[in-house]
């Protein structure tokens, strides 16, 4: 099964909950625009920035859902710590 076959699973938690998208090119961009507005550091700003929007995005993170599995990035904000989680989903599967 092609990686755009697949229904994939995104969230940021306490921010983005678990939302299950046809296409992993509108989880990433779902993810870019819940975290684009926090107060993150300009490193980590601009590291979500070029692994969710930068041209190679939906091919290194479909590599790595394939090979590795699930991600899950910290997202460290100035009062508190969540993080973005990704992973391929079978139809019907719970969230």
């Amino acid at each position: 099964m092609r990686s755009d076959d697949r229904l994939v699973t995104a969230e940021v938690t306490g921010i983005m909950p678990p939302t299950t998208y046809l296409l992993l090119p509108k989880a990433l961009s779902s993810l870019w625009c819940a975290l684009r507005i926090l107060p993150l550091s300009r490193t980590r700003w601009l590291w979500f920035e070029r692994y969710l929007t930068g041209p190679c995005a939906e091919r290194f993170l479909a590599e790595h859902l394939d090979g590795t599995g699930p991600v899950s990035l910290p997202v460290v904000l100035p009062e508190s710590l969540h993080h973005l989680r990704v992973r391929w989903t079978t139809p019907g599967s719970d969230q």
